[in-house]
């Protein structure tokens, strides 16, 4: 198992980095500007086009957790009760509890079973950037701030290739901890209004952007994130519950379709301290159990 954890902490932004993974077919490229390493994980990898049964399963049980549908101390199905629902083998079954506890997320205890671990807030990035493993499903509820139909120039986040003067619909939504009701993440994503002419008629407290264009029949070839240390501004803030001006960590998401053009942006100003993420890779060289 290879990992690069991604952790950030106030005096980070101080280094005035930022991290960048993409993911084009077959072709995984990350780069961090802080180092200024450029290297292909497909070719470190061998990153398969579809992802291994375990890796889905865990994607799973991973989301559930992070979700909180599985608190901290509570009892994840045993390796006997995922090999009969799924039905794998053993040996998938315990890999896909044993990634979960080197992630983090489980411990596993002999005889007493694996239960979630306190403070399960990692989220593995790639969930946000590969398609083919579902989404991030951050932590919390979502409010819906508002959801309106403008220029692509008046948008808070750039689109690339995009015209000014297209529509896009611009979704800005506050996440909030299930725990105490905090808000924890500000997104604010932008798509092509003809891609998604009835995104305003769902419900916007649920709606996942990723899967709603997939239901669209609109196809992602290509995704990207970037991390930027950034001041906060007022707005932000405000909906933040935090000071303006201190320095916060803004996810950023782009999207392309199979024929080169813009299926989304989106940034994300996450709350210090609120969640841990982290980038995950598995050994593809390594003999498969699936």
């Amino acid at each position: 198992m290879h990992m690069l954890a991604v952790a950030w902490e106030e005096r980070s932004v101080q280094l005035a980095s930022s991290l960048a993974v993409s993911i084009d077919g077959s072709f995984l490229t990350g780069y961090n500007l802080l180092t200024g390493i450029d290297r292909s994980f497909n070719q470190l990898y061998g990153l398969a086009m579809t992802a291994p049964q375990y890796q889905i399963i865990r994607a799973e049980l991973e989301a559930r957790i992070v979700s909180g549908e599985f608190a901290p101390g509570d009892k994840v199905p045993t390796e006997a009760a995922l090999q009969s629902e799924y039905q794998v083998s053993r040996s998938v079954a315990q890999r896909v509890l044993n990634d979960l506890a080197n992630a983090g997320l489980v411990i596993r205890r002999k005889r007493l079973g694996t239960h979630v671990a306190d403070g399960a807030r990692q989220i593995n990035l790639m969930r946000s950037v590969d398609p083919r493993i579902g989404d991030a499903n951050l932590p919390g509820r979502m409010d819906v701030v508002d959801g309106v139909v403008i220029p692509a120039g008046r948008a808070a986040v750039a689109l690339p290739g995009l015209d000014d003067s297209e529509p896009v619909i611009q979704l800005t939504r506050v996440r909030r901890d299930l725990a105490d009701d905090a808000p924890t993440v500000v997104e604010i994503a932008a798509i092509p209004f003809a891609l998604t002419p009835g995104l305003l008629d769902e419900s916007l407290e649920d709606v996942s952007v990723r899967a709603y264009l997939a239901a669209q029949g609109v196809e992602i070839a290509r995704s990207r994130m970037y991390f930027d240390p950034v001041l906060l501004d007022e707005e932000n803030a405000t909906r933040l519950q935090l000071t303006a001006g201190i320095p916060v960590l803004r996810r950023r998401r782009l999207m392309w379709q199979s024929n080169g053009q813009i299926a989304e942006s989106a940034a994300y100003y996450l709350k210090p301290g609120a969640m841990e993420f982290y980038i995950e890779y598995s050994d593809e060289n390594q003999p498969d159990p699936s």
